[in-house]
């Protein structure tokens, strides 16, 4: 496969790499990678410590099945242009719209055969995307249906959990200043502080939020796009991720007009990547540096295979796949 570097023109400039299968002679369907929540680069790194690889290992994945991919720098990370802190959900739901514009003129890309792969936060915004852009399907990974207020409650019931069930030191306090009680009231004050705001960003223990994005996502209804949503669907999120809830996924059917499908994967996480054991709160951090190494979980592989192939069998006729 061939990989170029790929400048694209947003309100600011946006940095990605275009990936493409080798001697292809005719049009290719093609995707555009959405990343998740944090400082992510378009291959899902973090920093030196956390570099998770995910979506360099979607994008070859897609690309060896005859896909042509875009992956992209988020705004304000890795080579793109802006202000990270000062970015909402609305910014980057304009990032990624202008990012489908360019991959649907690029020479070799069949417009009619774009899809959208978002995942963790890029499912929202990528069901934002096609509320708003057509596509010829979407793929929602690890974080669908879910609005960001649900998944940071649910967050914060297990975390609660797990702190009365710590053990050692850590625990010892844990209990002892009744931590996992305080939890819910803490964040429901933080909220209406944010709520309340109307710059940017705010300071909270001496750290920078970005109380806009958080405004814009606690306004943001999910569901009210998906029901806008007219292009195949397909969502996935494995039974071991404790960030998103897997059972909402059972609602996806009745949000969206065109054809959908779920699944839940045992034994994956939120990294899309094989988990043996779930995550405690305290640990999510530590287990998603130890999967970084890992390839995507076999079961994915194969529900997307599986997916892309049944939409695309005009294409696979057509030997654009690799069996």
């Amino acid at each position: 496969m061939k990989e170029t570097e790929v400048v694209i023109q947003s309100k600011v400039t946006i940095s990605g790499s275009l990936t493409q299968p080798e001697n292809v002679e005719k049009k290719s369907p093609a995707i555009l990678l959405i990343p998740g929540t944090g400082k992510l680069n378009r291959d899902g790194k973090v920093n030196k410590k956390l570099d998770l690889k995910v979506y360099k290992q979607l994008a070859q994945f897609f690309t060896e099945l005859g896909f042509i991919t875009l992956r992209y720098d988020k705004r304000g990370v890795g080579k793109s242009e802006g202000d990270y802190n000062r970015t909402g959900l609305w910014d980057l739901v304009d990032d990624s719209q202008a990012a489908i514009q360019f991959l649907k003129m690029q020479d070799g890309v069949d417009a009619d055969q774009v899809i959208v792969v978002g995942h963790s936060e890029g499912c929202l915004i990528g069901t934002a995307l096609a509320a708003r852009e057509p596509l010829a399907g979407l793929i929602l990974l690890a974080g669908a249906v879910e609005r960001l207020e649900e998944a940071l409650k649910r967050q914060r019931e297990i975390a609660a959990v797990d702190m009365r069930s710590a053990k050692g030191f850590i625990g010892f306090l844990l209990r002892l200043f009744k931590t996992d009680k305080k939890l819910e009231p803490q964040a429901q004050a933080f909220m209406q502080r944010v709520m309340a705001s109307k710059e940017d960003t705010m300071k909270v223990q001496f750290q920078t939020i970005n109380a806009k994005w958080m405004r814009e996502h606690f306004a943001y209804n999910v569901r009210e796009d998906l029901a806008k949503v007219t292009c195949p669907v397909l969502a996935i999120t494995g039974a071991r991720d404790i960030q998103v809830n897997p059972s909402v996924l059972a609602d996806l059917a009745s949000f969206v007009k065109g054809d959908s499908e779920y699944h839940i994967v045992e034994n994956m996480g939120h990294s899309l990547k094989f988990q043996a054991q779930t995550s405690h709160m305290l640990t999510v951090k530590k287990d998603l540096m130890l999967e970084s190494t890992l390839p995507l979980h076999p079961e994915l592989e194969k529900l997307l295979r599986n997916w892309v192939e049944k939409q695309f069998l005009e294409v696979k006729n057509q030997n654009h796949f690799i069996s």
